[in-house]
C-alpha cells in the first residue's frame, strides 16, 4: 500500500505534537506529502451569544497561530507541508478535507474517553472512521491528571 498524501489533524492541545510526530514519521517512511488541518468547532460558539463571522475568522487565526505554527516549528523543521484551518464539525471537516485534498491516510489523536464522558462528548476519531473509507491512524493520547 502506498501513502502518497497524509492528512494530520491537530488541535490546540499539547498532544498535537505527538500526533504530528507520528504523522511525520509515517510520511518519511513513504516519502509522502503532508497536510495539517486544524478546525474551529463553530458549534461551540452557538447559542445566545453566537459568534459573528468576524469572531469565527479571528478564532481561525488564533487556532492556526497556537496549534499549527507551534507544531510546524517544533516537529516539521523544514519538511514541506500544506496547512488548512477550517470551520465546522471537526469529524465532518476532517473527512471533507481528506477527500478534497486526496489524502490516502488520515492521522489523528484520541483521548480515549470512556463511560459517561464518551457518551456525552462523542469521539471525533470514531466519527471519522465511520465516515471515511481512507486508512485512518489513531494515536492514543493520555494526558496527565492533575
Amino acid at each position: 500500500m502506498e501513502f502518497h498524501k497524509i492528512l494530520i489533524a491537530i488541535d490546540k492541545s499539547e498532544s498535537a505534537e505527538k500526533v504530528a510526530q507520528s504523522g511525520l514519521e509515517l510520511a518519511q517512511q513513504f516519502g509522502s506529502e503532508i497536510a495539517l488541518v486544524s478546525i474551529v468547532d463553530s458549534e461551540l460558539y452557538k447559542g445566545d451569544d453566537e459568534a459573528t463571522p468576524r469572531e469565527i475568522e479571528d478564532m481561525r487565526d488564533i487556532n492556526f497561530n497556537i496549534s499549527q505554527q507551534r507544531v510546524i516549528e517544533k516537529v516539521f523543521k523544514g519538511y514541506p507541508l500544506i496547512t488548512f484551518v477550517e470551520e465546522g464539525n471537526p469529524a465532518t471537516v476532517i473527512v471533507k478535507v481528506a477527500d478534497k485534498w486526496g489524502a490516502d491516510v488520515i492521522v489523528m489523536g484520541t483521548h480515549g474517553r470512556k463511560g459517561l464522558s464518551h457518551l456525552l462528548m462523542g469521539s471525533v476519531a470514531e466519527e471519522v472512521i465511520r465516515n471515511t473509507k481512507k486508512t485512518t491512524v489513531v494515536i492514543p493520547i493520555f494526558e496527565a491528571k492533575s
